[in-house]
């Protein structure tokens, strides 16, 4: 029997991200919060592709056939030698000590060490790397729900505003954090909470909920909604004049997902921009390319922008 396969198929954008997910949790799908149906259904397909390991067991090797390959490698190594050893009267006479001399199969056992290290090294290094932004960028959170619970009990637990419903509507030309300055301002928190660690450099790199003039939400009372959460892709692609798609993830983390802050003052990780069953937290309800004047419905639809 033989077996063909034409090509191998790589993991789309979708999997990958939900591999990702399934490493953080240890491969305990139960873990994963908040997933769609579509997305439930590629951690089970996920899951079902890693049970099929069980199904080809590994035998160990013939004891014949591993002597039969180390002799093989011992002779060619023999032979290798013979032909990359300078001749000692040769290196006398270049007046080069015997005992300093550096072979070729030297400088190649060296290389192969060094790329096995960084094969070790450098993915371990990412991984801590994007766990260090993980745990700083929930920190701040941590910190920003501390601010935000101070504020509330100096000002009847009402969240910070500046300007409640600027211009009647989100606007290119609009900037919702201004909305946070209160929080700065009062002492309640440092301006470097608002700063996640993974924004590459961009400023603001949290995004704020838009506060409507006529309703606003109470924090820490009644439902519980989002107050704030990493930065919106949505809002620099439509003041670039850019099109991004509605479930894009936040750059902050390298798109593997976004932190957000509930106003309960939990902080909470989420694969995808989703808040309960289909509230997108990037757009208004019903929105699925973010237009100047788009607002918000009411203050349960979650939009957070800056």
């Amino acid at each position: 029997m033989t077996h063909q396969h034409d090509q191998y198929d790589e993991l789309s954008p979708h999997d990958q991200r939900l591999l990702d997910a399934l490493v953080e949790c240890e491969f305990d799908p139960e873990g994963l919060e908040l997933l769609s149906p579509t997305d439930r259904r590629r951690v089970d397909a996920i899951m079902g592709l890693f049970e099929l390991l069980n199904d080809y067991p590994v035998e160990d090797a013939d004891e014949t056939l591993v002597h039969a390959t180390l002799a093989r490698i011992d002779r060619h190594e023999d032979r290798a030698s013979a032909r990359l050893t300078f001749d000692a009267a040769q290196a006398q006479a270049n007046d080069v000590p015997r005992g300093r001399r550096i072979r070729i199969p030297d400088f190649i056992t060296i290389a192969a060490v060094i790329l096995i290290a960084a094969s070790v090294i450098l993915p371990t290094t990412n991984y801590l790397r994007q766990r260090t932004v993980d745990a700083g960028c929930a920190n701040n959170l941590r910190l920003l729900g501390v601010a935000f619970n101070h504020y509330a009990s100096d000002y009847e637990g009402a969240m910070p505003v500046v300007q409640a419903g600027i211009l009647s509507g989100w606007d290119t030309k609009t900037h919702n954090e201004v909305n946070v300055l209160p929080l700065i301002d009062a002492g309640y928190c440092e301006i470097g909470h608002l700063d996640c660690p993974g924004n590459h450099n961009l400023d603001p790199s949290y995004s704020y909920q838009w506060q409507l003039s006529d309703r606003r939400p109470v924090w820490g009372v009644g439902r519980i909604t989002l107050a704030l959460g990493d930065r919106n892709p949505m809002v620099d692609a439509a003041r670039a004049g850019r099109w991004v798609p509605a479930l894009s993830i936040s750059l902050n983390h390298n798109g593997r997902g976004q932190y957000v802050l509930a106003t309960d003052g939990a902080w909470i990780w989420l694969v995808q921009p989703l808040f309960g069953s289909s509230d997108n937290i990037w757009l208004p309800m019903g929105v699925l390319l973010l237009r100047p004047g788009d607002q918000p419905i009411d203050p349960n639809d979650i939009f957070l922008a800056h």
